[in-house]
């Protein structure tokens, strides 16, 4: 028997109340996480779900149309240089350094290391002593360090590849053009390359708008902009360091049980996020001052955050507690990390 109009009416309405509901409940704790923020020295956040622009809440007197610097922030634009490298067949991110850079030819262990080490931060590379040239600090692939110098080397190694094309203008040719995206203003070294570690300056709105490029692995309004496999990639950490991808954090669990041989595994003070309780499929840039771009696939969220300091008192796991409605106790300093 088929259903009457009426009862096809009266589950119209429910459903409507009932995503009304939902909606009205989800800008509260967006809201709620918001007010973390601001309380925590905060000037923004930007929450799009489903695409959509849902919450633009600029604190503390922050002007929300000026651009922001990321600082570190900035090392996701790598991962995103990566792929798109290896989808012009310019690199492959297991090929050596020294393919590109001759002079770590010269030395058996910089011959080993690797595209992918140097993102991952597990290269072992590091300034030298005098500050003028490179050392290495461990063997390639034995031990992750946090640092920038990585991500210079991979600068001057994508600088190679594209024969004479400035990096930004390669990003802006593919990547930001499409997305509508402008940074009026890229920190370069002395050298001319624009600083891949820290240095871009962008408002929140377009890092909210290269957020959901990577939430939709690569694909902007039906266009594949870059390969989904190649930045898949991004989300792959080292055995070295499992919650550190390709210039983002992971929310990985610590691991267990004994290291690979020649390996030494980051401990927690080196996982910026180890949270059992919130998605595991978190990709997180963040940079010094509170700068955080959250992008959750499975809730389908990209979130923004700026701020002017991060002290100890705020957190990521409880940001993103109180925005996922997780925790009924969002102010337990041992709930996590």
């Amino acid at each position: 028997m088929k259903p009457s109009r009426f009862a096809l009416l009266a589950v119209a309405v429910i459903a409507g109340f009932s995503a009304r509901a939902s909606r009205a409940q989800s800008t509260a704790r967006e809201s709620a996480a918001a007010r973390y923020s601001a309380a925590h020295e905060g000037d923004a956040v930007l929450v799009f779900h489903h695409d959509s622009l849902v919450l633009e809440d600029y604190q503390n007197g922050f002007d929300g149309a000026s651009p922001h610097p990321l600082a570190s922030g900035t090392k996701t634009f790598s991962c995103v240089l990566a792929a798109l490298g290896q989808a012009d067949h310019l690199l492959t991110l297991d090929e050596p350094v020294a393919r590109t850079l001759t002079e770590f030819g010269a030395d058996s262990l910089f011959r080993q290391i690797t595209i992918r080490q140097l993102l991952n931060l597990t290269s072992g590379v590091e300034p030298d002593a005098a500050g003028r040239g490179l050392a290495l600090a461990s063997r390639p692939g034995q031990r992750f360090t946090y640092g920038g110098i990585g991500f210079a080397v991979f600068g001057a190694v994508m600088a190679k590849k594209l024969h004479g094309e400035d990096l930004l203008a390669y990003l802006e040719r593919r990547v930001f053009s499409p997305l509508g995206i402008e940074v009026p203003y890229w920190q370069r070294d002395n050298a001319g390359y624009p600083g891949l570690a820290s240095g871009a300056t962008i408002t929140a709105r377009d890092w909210g708008r290269f957020g959901l490029l990577l939430l939709h692995r690569g694909r902007w309004h039906g266009r594949q902009l870059v390969t989904a496999s190649a930045l898949a990639e991004c989300g792959r950490g080292s055995a070295a360091n499992p919650g550190y991808g390709l210039g983002v954090w992971l929310n990985a669990p610590l691991p267990t049980g004994p290291a690979p041989p020649g390996v030494e595994r980051a401990g927690a003070t080196d996982h910026l996020i180890e949270a059992p309780d919130l998605p595991h499929d978190l990709w997180l840039a963040a940079g010094t001052g509170g700068q955080r771009l959250y992008i959750l696939p499975s809730a389908d969220l990209v979130v923004v955050r700026f701020g002017h300091n991060t002290g100890p008192d705020y957190r990521d796991d409880v940001f993103l507690r109180i925005l996922l409605g997780r925790s009924a106790d969002d102010t337990d300093p041992h709930h996590s990390r």
